[in-house]
C-alpha cells in the first residue's frame, strides 16, 4: 500500500468539496501496487484541508504548470510538505503545450528544492507522456504507510500500564483498537456525514460502535469502502488505507477535518495537529427581494450542510431588511457561497463587502495579521514592495532568485480590500500570493460611521486604523454623493471617527418651479411663494427621512 498526495496548483475547484480520491491498482515487475492519490485545491482559503491531507500519505507528487510556472501557493504547500518529512517527488505538467516553458519551470523547482533538474519528471497529463515513470518513481521512493502508535492509550484495559509501557507495545494491542484521521467529508442527504478517512491503526468494518475525539459524538458505522474513484463499498478498511466511513450523522459539524475517529469504549487522545474551522472574511448576504428571505435561509442551511467552514447568524438590516451574517475562509469561499447561491439556488443576492473581525479589548482594538508570500518577476519588484508598504505591511525576508520570493506580514483587513487586485494589475497577472492567518495585533482602530442628515446608517459604516480612516471617509462620502438620488430637500452625508467629523458632502435638492403658474403682478407675490417653498423644505429636512434604495447598496458594494 502506497499513499500520496497529489497537489494540483493551476486548478481552483469551483465547489466546496475539494477532495478528489482515486483509489488505482498498477501492476509493475508483476507485483500488485495500490495507490491512493489525493487531489487537493491550491488555493489559500482551503491551506487546512491541504495541510490534513498532508498529515494522511507518506509522500507527495509536486506538479506544476510548465504554462505559469511556480506560484505562492506552490512554495507553500511545499513547505508544509517538507515540515511534515514528506518524500517530495517534482514533476513538470503540459510538457505538451506549444508555449510551455519547461526548462525555465525545471530549474526554478531545482532551486526551490535545492536538487539537480535531471531528478525532475517530465509529464503530460493529457497525452499520458512520462506519467507511467512518474508513478514508477512513487513507488521506488515513497515507502509504504506505517503504523502510527498511540502513545497516550488510557482504557481500561490499561488502567495499570505505566507509560514507559505504553510507548512499547506489541503488535497485538496496536491491532486490537482503531484510529482513523479525518481529512475531508460530506453531507448526504440518504446516509448522512460520509468522512474521508487515513487509517492508522486497527481495521474499521460496518456496524461498529465508534465516537468522534474531539467532539466526543458516538455512532455506529454503516458502510466502509475505498474510492475507485466513486465510493466502492468493502468488507473493512485496514491499517494504512485511505477510504471512507458513512456515520449516519446528520450535522456535518460534529464530524470535523483533523479530527480523530476511534472506538467507542477506548480512551484515547486525537491523532497530532488538530484545529477548528476558523471564519477570517465575514460579510452580510440579503436577497435582492424581500420575499425570498425563507428562501436564502433554506440555501444557506442546504450549503452549511456540506461545508462546515462556513458560520451562518441571522441579521436584520433597517434598509436592507433581514438578512444573515456569514463567515468564510477567505474572498474564494465567500465568492463560491455567492455563485452557488445565485446559480443552483436560483436568487438574486447583495453581498456587502467582506471584512475582517476585530477584537475590542478593554480601550484598545486587535486585528488579524497575515503571513504573506508573494511570487513575482524581477521586474515588478519595486511595484510590489511599495504596494505592501502602502498596506502597512512589514518586510521579513526575500529571495532572489529567477522570480523574487518576497515574505511580509500584512493586516488581513488591507488583503481582503483590494490588495489581491492591485497586486493583478501592477505586475500585469505574473505575481501570485498565498497567506496564513499568524495571530492577532494591537493596532490604533474605530468605527467610521457614516451619518446622512445626522442619522448613522450601519450598512455603510466600517471599523479602520486611524491611518486609513480619512482615505476611507473622503471615499465612501464621494461615492455617496454620486449612488443616492436628490431629494426635495438638502442632503448631508458625512463620515464620523473618534468624535469628529472628518470628511462631509452635500447632495442639493430640487427646486420645484412654484412660480411658474403667475402670470403678471408685482415680484412680492414669487417672494412670498418662494420663502414658504423654503420653509416647507426646512421642515422636510428636519422630519423627513432619506429614502436611499438598493441599487445604491449594490452599487456601492460593487464599486
Amino acid at each position: 500500500m502506497i499513499n500520496y498526495q497529489l497537489s494540483n496548483n493551476d486548478q481552483i475547484k469551483n465547489n466546496l468539496n475539494n477532495l478528489k480520491i482515486e483509489n488505482l491498482k498498477l501492476k509493475i515487475s508483476d507485483s500488485k501496487y495500490i495507490l491512493n492519490l489525493v487531489d487537493t485545491p491550491g488555493h489559500v482559503d482551503f491551506s487546512y484541508e491541504v495541510e490534513r491531507t498532508l498529515a494522511c500519505v507518506e509522500g507527495v507528487i509536486l506538479l506544476v504548470d510548465a504554462t505559469q510556472g511556480i506560484q505562492a501557493q506552490t512554495i507553500a504547500h511545499t513547505l508544509k510538505a517538507i515540515e511534515q518529512n514528506l518524500t517530495i517527488i517534482p514533476a513538470v505538467n503540459k510538457i505538451d503545450v506549444a508555449h510551455a516553458n519547461t526548462q525555465q519551470v525545471k530549474k526554478d523547482i531545482a532551486e526551490l528544492l535545492g536538487i539537480e533538474e535531471s531528478q525532475i519528471y517530465e509529464i503530460s497529463a493529457k497525452t499520458g507522456e512520462g506519467v507511467e515513470k512518474l508513478l514508477k518513481a512513487v513507488i521506488e521512493k515513497i515507502e509504504g504507510p506505517k503504523n502510527v502508535v498511540n502513545e497516550n492509550v488510557s482504557s481500561s484495559e490499561l488502567a495499570s500500564t505505566s507509560s514507559a509501557q505504553t510507548s512499547t507495545l506489541d503488535r497485538n494491542f496496536v491491532d486490537s483498537y482503531s484510529t482513523a484521521l479525518i481529512f475531508d467529508s460530506y453531507f448526504d442527504s440518504y446516509r448522512g456525514v460520509i468522512a474521508f478517512v487515513r487509517i492508522f491503526s486497527g481495521e474499521f468494518k460496518k456496524g461498529q460502535k465508534l465516537k468522534l475525539i474531539v467532539t466526543n459524538t458516538e455512532f455506529e458505522t454503516e458502510e466502509v469502502g475505498v474510492f475507485t474513484p466513486g465510493l466502492s463499498k468493502t468488507e473493512s478498511l485496514k491499517d494504512g488505507e485511505i477510504g471512507y466511513i458513512v456515520t449516519k450523522l446528520k450535522d456535518i459539524h460534529l464530524v470535523r477535518i483533523g479530527d480523530t475517529i476511534t472506538q467507542k469504549d477506548l480512551n484515547l487522545t486525537a491523532l497530532p495537529g488538530y484545529r477548528p474551522s476558523k471564519s477570517m472574511v465575514f460579510a452580510s448576504i440579503f436577497p435582492t427581494d424581500a420575499d425570498d428571505f425563507i428562501k436564502l435561509k433554506e440555501s444557506l442551511e442546504k450549503l452549511a450542510l456540506n461545508d462546515a467552514a462556513l458560520s451562518v447568524n441571522g441579521l436584520y438590516s433597517k434598509a436592507l431588511g433581514s438578512g444573515f451574517r456569514v463567515g468564510f475562509l477567505g474572498l474564494l469561499h465567500a465568492d463560491v457561497v455567492r455563485e452557488r447561491l445565485e446559480r443552483e439556488y436560483d436568487l438574486s443576492v447583495i453581498l456587502t463587502p467582506p471584512t475582517v473581525d476585530y477584537h475590542q479589548i478593554n480601550n484598545h482594538f486587535e486585528e488579524p495579521i497575515a503571513d504573506v508570500t508573494i511570487v513575482t518577476p524581477q521586474t515588478y519588484l519595486g511595484a510590489v514592495m511599495r504596494l505592501c508598504e502602502q498596506s502597512r505591511g512589514v518586510f521579513k525576508t526575500m529571495d532572489n532568485k529567477s522570480h523574487v520570493y518576497l515574505h511580509y506580514e500584512i493586516p488581513l483587513s488591507e488583503i481582503v480590500a483590494t490588495f489581491f487586485n492591485q497586486l493583478k494589475t501592477i505586475t500585469s497577472g505574473f505575481a501570485s500570493f498565498d497567506w496564513s492567518f499568524k495571530q492577532y495585533q494591537t493596532c490604533d482602530a474605530g468605527q467610521l460611521l457614516i451619518l446622512i442628515n445626522g442619522e448613522p446608517v450601519e450598512e455603510f459604516s466600517e471599523y479602520v486604523v486611524i491611518e486609513k480612516s480619512m482615505q476611507r471617509a473622503q471615499l465612501l462620502t464621494s461615492r455617496l454623493k454620486e449612488f443616492i438620488p436628490r431629494q426635495q430637500y438638502e442632503v448631508r452625508i458625512q463620515a464620523y471617527f473618534k468624535g469628529k467629523i472628518i470628511a462631509s458632502s452635500r447632495i442639493s435638492p430640487f427646486r420645484k418651479d412654484v412660480t411658474g403658474k403667475l402670470y403678471g403682478g408685482d415680484r412680492s407675490r414669487k417672494d412670498k411663494l418662494l420663502e414658504k417653498q423654503k420653509k416647507g423644505k426646512k421642515s422636510m429636512k428636519n422630519i423627513g427621512r432619506v429614502e436611499i434604495p438598493k441599487s445604491v447598496f449594490l452599487k456601492l458594494f460593487k464599486s
